[in-house]
């Protein structure tokens, strides 16, 4: 398939969904507090992989602390390895407000499969960015802070842009792509998703992020006016944000100790099969 008959496709594939999202959806599972989505999506940087797929699995919004359910985080730690991904991607909050739970965190991403890559959130910066960092890459995961990274998955070679948090203004688009040939055949992460309207600008097309919590207490109409209110017009599930389409995953955890409420605000096991 040759690039303009795919952009034709996925034109076709966008115009079909709900909220302009490339996306076939199926709610997969529900075990340990944590739900699955899989989601297969039609993804540029596929062009050349001969008919083969690969298996994306996302977690955000840790929040490992007194916020988050012990039974919650091991829940994530068994569904990401029954989802098999080629990669486990990280959209940030690890912590909460500073790094009293560091060794928790060690042996939390101890649990998980790998490969795995990382981006940082708005609380991982307030806890101190360098020592989150140095964990993560400690246990062989990359962290991306407007940094981009090329993977060889299972014979498929995957490039992936890291852009920092944009809630607390970290966030360089331009910079995460400059070594990056072909923008629009990334993969992008991003913690803030209003992040995603400078990302499209700069050329990145599919993008995974978190933050909202899925809008953590959702109230029929209530939640929507005042995610409104505040500006956040990316909340949950699909958008499309410019060029870009971005999924905006619900995490699994808390920083404070706060029920969620609502199918939305459900923590989360996103994951994505690109070809």
């Amino acid at each position: 398939m040759d690039r303009r008959t795919f952009l034709r496709t996925t034109a076709g594939f966008a115009a079909l969904a709900t909220v302009g999202a490339l996306e076939t959806e199926a709610l997969a599972s529900q075990a340990g507090l944590v739900r699955v989505r899989t989601h297969t999506v039609p993804f540029l940087g596929a062009v050349h992989w001969q008919g083969q797929h690969l298996r994306i699995a996302q977690l955000s919004d840790i929040h490992i602390g007194w916020g988050t359910p012990p039974e919650t985080l091991a829940a994530a730690q068994r569904l990401a390895h029954a989802a098999q991904p080629d990669l486990l991607v990280l959209t940030g909050d690890f912590l909460n407000h500073s790094l009293v739970e560091a060794d928790a965190l060690v042996r939390w991403l101890a649990g998980l499969p790998r490969p795995a890559v990382a981006t940082l959130g708005n609380h991982d910066h307030w806890s101190g960015a360098l020592g989150i960092r140095r964990i993560l890459e400690q246990q062989g995961i990359p962290v991306l802070q407007n940094e981009s990274l090329a993977l060889d998955l299972g014979g498929q070679r995957l490039t992936l842009a890291g852009v920092d948090d944009g809630f607390t203004h970290h966030d360089d688009a331009e910079k995460a792509f400059g070594r990056v040939a072909l923008p629009d055949h990334a993969l992008v992460l991003s913690h803030e998703p209003r992040t995603a309207d400078r990302i499209a600008r700069t050329g990145g097309r599919l993008v995974l992020s978190g933050h909202t919590h899925g809008g953590q207490v959702v109230l029929p109409g209530v939640t929507r006016m005042i995610t409104a209110m505040a500006g956040m017009r990316y909340v949950a599930g699909w958008y499309q944000a410019g060029d870009a389409q971005l999924y905006v995953n619900a995490g699994i955890g808390s920083s404070v100790r706060l029920a969620r409420v609502g199918e939305q605000a459900m923590p989360e096991l996103a994951v994505f099969d690109l070809g």
